[in-house]
């Protein structure tokens, strides 16, 4: 598939020649206004202006073993990015930007291509159009064509093979400002994700419809504005005018948008876009000028972004009444709070966390930002579990009081109350290693000394926890390595100091179980096999082999990690050995053999199906 413009048009951009020196914008997504000098080596160069004057993009020829000073004197650029093939761009050094908006360097090439930050033109989308679209879940259509016939194009990624009005449906749109070029390279890391024909995205994209817009302002990125389309307009403030007064940009927008939610209501719509503040945020509506449930929304989806994200910070968010002149607010105006919608900005230079801005982090933030919609829509799988409350049966009291428990609500216990504990399963899983997490509501009555005991693959591991603080977010509790398929169990006991909350908790997959490695140097002592025959309706064989005397235990196990019974406690000289293991009392479910000498066990589970 080949993307191209409609028509062809002449584009001019301005050049600026002083001695051998020349700078030049005559390109896509150039910017430059003027260039002045009294000294051939300190230039003050003025970009085209709309709504400010922030991005630049140009290049400088007769320029090798010179030292060049330059100061963009309308900009607010801190450190420039520059590149001698415009294609890889890297930073100016914190000594080559000595103060705001200047850059200086003695350069090696006798060219080179300066901008904010590392452009993302419409060719450059085109290429990427052309790579993304041998996948069978990618597909285009052109919404319309701006005033300069240039193409807005719409993407849809989602599996064809479950209808479209079966599924929940996510907008999510990039470079209304067109400077903002790091909103593109957020955008470039969600496809990136969306098409790694990864398992759990896959399984989300027989669940979602991505409709998703790379340009809603192909015009102003093509010639280089900074904020506003060719015609001087924000876009971003374009939504609640009269269609006369509308450009024909977001008329477009409005009448796919219309469409979609024709189908079924979006369920997410995101609006991407940067800052010149160095830390990511998200605009989250106040619940005053919006609704509770659609403030709570926000906050959740927000939190659970910046959950495992080392790009973003709790008091990195921002608040705002919502306008009806944005995108949100015009959704809101006529969906209200069936659409969860967000303004998402990231910076061009450092994060909040001192981490640089680049490519490759504002990629990481794409895949976050895709791994965050699952999560708040509450698609689990068998990779990405997510395990909520209301998946479980307790005698724990449900609530829903507050903006930042997970999902619906959460439950609670007393002090004292004697519920015993509030269990979650994940149902039989693949061998393999699991990370798992937990998520608590934020309130200062809640324990610091809350029991969370996680169990499966023969091991039972406990931990306490301080849910008094580091609520509403994802909190590592630990790993379990499971050598064989089974059931991982976690369980959030009620006996503690103060209320203890059962909230959600998500367990990842993370590769194959850490005990592969170590079963050659057990087996050199002891090897216990699979029972015979697995599943199992009454009665199953256990074999186990010696290498050598010695004192052994063979225990049963059940899935909350009790001890069901012990077959042997002795010791045995070397050789093999086989037990008859009766399950006829016991109800159907996984049950877990685990054999040990010393501090060396092996365990593996096995299936009672009556």
């Amino acid at each position: 598939m080949k993307f191209f413009l409609r028509t062809f048009f002449l584009v001019v951009f301005s050049s600026c020649i002083f001695s051998q020196v020349r700078f030049d914008a005559n390109f896509e997504s150039g910017n430059l206004e003027s260039v002045s000098t009294t000294d051939s080596v300190t230039y003050l160069v003025k970009t085209r202006e709309d709504i400010g004057g922030r991005w630049f993009y140009f290049k400088m020829s007769g320029i090798r073993n010179k030292f060049i000073r330059v100061k963009v004197i309308n900009s607010d650029v801190t450190q420039a990015m520059y590149s001698y093939d415009n294609q890889s761009f890297q930073r100016f050094s914190a000594l080559e930007s000595p103060q705001l908006n200047t850059f200086e360097k003695t350069y090696t090439n006798d060219s080179v291509f300066v901008s904010y930050y590392t452009p993302y033109s419409l060719s450059y989308l085109n290429k990427r159009i052309s790579s993304w679209s041998s996948s069978p879940f990618f597909s285009i259509d052109t919404i319309g064509y701006t005033k300069r016939n240039l193409p807005l194009y719409e993407i849809k990624i989602t599996d064809r093979s479950v209808a479209d009005s079966l599924k929940e449906h996510i907008w999510i749109h990039a470079r209304t400002h067109p400077g903002e070029t790091t909103s593109s390279w957020h955008f470039d890391g969600i496809m990136k994700t969306l098409l790694s024909n990864d398992e759990a995205i896959n399984y989300y994209l027989k669940n979602l419809v991505f409709h998703l817009v790379p340009f809603t302002n192909p015009d102003g990125v093509y010639f280089g504005r900074s904020r506003t389309n060719v015609d001087g307009i924000d876009l971003e403030s374009n939504w609640n005018e009269a269609d006369s007064l509308t450009s024909k940009e977001v008329l477009l927008l409005k009448q796919k948008i219309k469409s979609v939610n024709a189908i079924k209501t979006i369920k997410v719509f995101l609006n991407l876009h940067s800052q010149a503040s160095q830390f990511c945020t998200f605009w989250i509506h106040t619940a005053s000028s919006t609704s509770s449930s659609f403030y709570r929304k926000e906050l959740q989806f927000s939190n659970i972004n910046i959950s495992d994200n080392p790009y973003f910070k709790f008091n990195d968010f921002s608040y705002s009444n919502l306008s009806s002149t944005f995108p949100e607010g015009w959704q809101w105006k006529n969906w209200s709070d069936k659409t969860m919608a967000l303004t998402y900005e990231t910076p061009y230079d450092v994060y909040s966390t001192g981490l640089t801005v680049d490519s490759a982090s504002l990629a990481k933030l794409g895949e976050r930002t895709i791994y965050s919609i699952a999560e708040y829509l509450d698609l689990s799988h068998p990779k990405r579990m997510i395990l909520d409350n209301s998946q479980i049966s307790s005698t724990w009291t449900v609530d829903s009081s507050g903006y930042e428990f997970f999902g619906r609500n959460f439950m609670y216990a007393s002090p004292n109350s004697g519920k015993g504990s509030a269990d979650f399963s994940t149902g039989i899983v693949q061998k393999g290693k699991y990370d798992i997490y937990g998520w608590w509501p934020s309130n200062s009555i809640l324990a610091d000394n809350t029991k969370i005991t996680l169990k499966g693959g023969g091991t039972v591991s406990e931990s306490i926890v301080n849910q008094k603080s580091n609520g509403a977010k994802w909190n590592y509790l630990g790993s379990l390595s499971l050598g064989s398929s089974g059931e991982i169990v976690i369980s959030v006991n009620s006996n503690a100091s103060n209320f203890v909350a059962a909230d959600a908790f998500r367990v990842i997959y993370s590769g194959l179980p850490v005990n592969v490695e170590n079963q050659v140097t057990i087996a050199k002592d002891f090897q216990l096999y699979q029972n015979y025959p697995n599943p199992f309706n009454s009665q199953t064989i256990i074999k186990y082999q010696l290498q050598e005397s010695s004192n052994i235990k063979l225990l049963v196990y059940n899935s909350l990690g009790q001890i069901i019974t012990t077959l042997v406690d002795e010791v045995r000289p070397k050789g093999r050995y086989e037990i008859s293991f009766d399950g006829k009392n016991l109800s159907s479910g996984v049950y877990y053999i685990q054999l040990s000498s010393g501090n060396k066990m092996e365990t593996r589970s096995m299936l009672l199906l009556k």
